[in-house]
């Protein structure tokens, strides 16, 4: 059961939202109860493709200013209010959700002597497994009285939104942001023979001072990243290279032709294959080119993913990364999601299989999946590895988190 709390709006905004009036010289404001959310419509996503049936949500009362006494804020179920959110949220075959399916302990928040706000009311949403999900379902909650005080009107009413889940419904945008993996002494991405490496991703903006956005690997080693100096900022490329300590000389070759230019603001499906040195890349399922690196100057027929994370200052070796190579100008101006490191080669058929490049059904059980970052977590900057390994990564500052429905219909 998914637990989503809502956040509680600043005093601030609420002594601006609730009207003032002047007496003797002094702003004096009427001291108004209303519901604390940074919005009054909380959608909640049945994902039924996982038997999902039951969901979790909660309403915060709160003041501008706190009393001397508790303030008992009274909510009750608001059927009536049905039309005015079709109105509202342009949702005109909304339906009411049956009364039954919402079950609370009790309908009144306390805003405690000197508090500005109340503990979480819960409201628990059951049996939802059984709905018709060509409609959405509404559920509006409003609150009827509150000791006595006068109520903001236009934070009365919190409308709960029931709908079926997308494949995808929360991604990443990981402009100006990267993230990591501490590895430790997990030998599953040790010198790789065989590995496959998947990304969804929409650009935004394929525009920057490095001409290279990442998207994930180590530089000068194994790279997916979008531009180079030497091609277009939209053009998708897989970057090898060896250092040949000796000779002191890298060398570096690379995967890529002008039928891999990216269009901003769409969502593609990225994978590579690592076969012994042979390169595959699929974009959105279909073989768009190989390389075989096993020979020549780079001679690379396996890839190390289990270099230390460091910021790979004073010549620290470089390690891996999401949206992030060389330096911070590089990250990746777009949306993220479905970030997938195997180790084996996964077949045209598997990668073409339905919804695969949206989910990974059951990953705890896929031993070959070493790496599955979701980005749907939706908050902070820990993205979850939802593999039974558990490489969670920590991204550089809090993740921006959007909400989409994917695949798109």
């Amino acid at each position: 059961m998914r637990y989503c709390i809502i956040c509680a709006a600043v005093s601030a905004m609420a002594l601006v939202a609730a009207g003032c009036s002047k007496d003797e010289g002094n702003l004096l404001f009427e001291n108004k109860v209303f519901i604390s959310a940074s919005s009054f419509s909380e959608e909640l996503r049945v994902q039924l493709d996982e038997d999902e049936t039951e969901k979790t949500s909660s309403i915060v009362a709160a003041l501008a200013d706190p009393e001397d006494s508790d303030i008992n804020v009274v909510f009750r179920h608001a059927p009536e209010l049905l039309e005015r959110y079709r109105l509202a949220y342009y949702d005109e075959d909304a339906e009411l959700l049956p009364s039954d399916k919402c079950i609370t302990d009790r309908m009144t928040a306390v805003i405690a002597a000197g508090n500005m706000q109340s503990e979480p009311l819960a409201f628990d949403f059951t049996g939802l497994g059984d709905l018709d999900y060509s409609t959405s379902y509404v559920y509006p909650v409003t609150i009827e009285s509150a000791s006595g005080m006068g109520i903001l009107e236009s934070a009365r009413t919190m409308y709960f939104v029931i709908r079926e889940a997308s494949l995808v419904n929360v991604v990443a945008d990981m402009k100006d942001n990267c993230a990591w993996p501490e590895w430790g002494s997990f030998a599953q991405v040790s010198d790789m023979a065989e590995f496959t490496m998947e990304a969804l991703v929409k650009g935004m903006a394929f525009t920057n001072e490095s001409s290279v956005h990442t998207i994930m690997g180590i530089e000068d080693c194994f790279l997916i990243r979008v531009g180079d100096t030497a091609i277009p900022k939209n053009q998708l490329q897989i970057a090898v290279a060896r250092k040949d300590t000796e000779a002191n000389t890298v060398y570096r070759e690379s995967l890529s032709d002008a039928t891999l230019q990216l269009k901003t603001d769409r969502w593609y499906h990225i994978a590579v294959t690592f076969d012994h040195g042979l390169i595959t890349l699929y974009l959105d399922g279909s073989l768009k080119g190989t390389k075989d690196v096993s020979g020549g100057n780079v001679s690379m027929t396996s890839v190390n993913f289990q270099v230390p994370h460091s910021d790979e200052a004073d010549d620290k070796p470089r390690c891996f990364w999401v949206g992030y190579s060389y330096d911070k100008s590089r990250s990746f101006n777009g949306h993220m999601a479905e970030l997938r490191l195997w180790n084996r080669v996964l077949t045209a058929d598997e990668i073409n299989a339905d919804n695969h490049f949206y989910k990974i059904q059951d990953p705890e059980t896929e031993e070959s999946l070493v790496a599955y970052w979701k980005f749907c977590d939706g908050t902070g900057k820990t993205v979850k590895d939802y593999s039974m390994y558990g490489n969670d990564l920590t991204a550089a500052s809090d993740i921006v988190w959007r909400n989409v429905s994917l695949p798109e219909k």
